[in-house]
């Protein structure tokens, strides 16, 4: 929950840390990822499907953006 007062905003500890988390965890993905991608060459719906089984995560939107940034950045795309 966020709270905004007087132009400093509020984060309570519960969402903060989930936020850091997340982070953490797109880190540590992308560092995977990257390793994969430079010496696998795999196509993005391949990508998609190693980061799922890899991290037991459901293919989501978000997901499949989150590894299309990575593939791009690694390929130059």
């Amino acid at each position: 929950m966020n709270k905004t007062t007087q132009n400093q905003t509020y984060t309570d500890p519960c969402t903060y840390a989930m936020q850091s988390d997340m982070r953490q965890l797109k880190e540590e993905i992308a560092s995977d990822l990257n390793l994969f991608l430079v010496e696998m060459m795999p196509d993005l719906e391949v990508s998609v499907d190693w980061v799922c089984e890899r991290w037991g995560l459901d293919c989501t939107d978000e997901l499949v953006d989150f590894v299309a940034d990575c593939h791009d950045a690694c390929f130059g795309n």
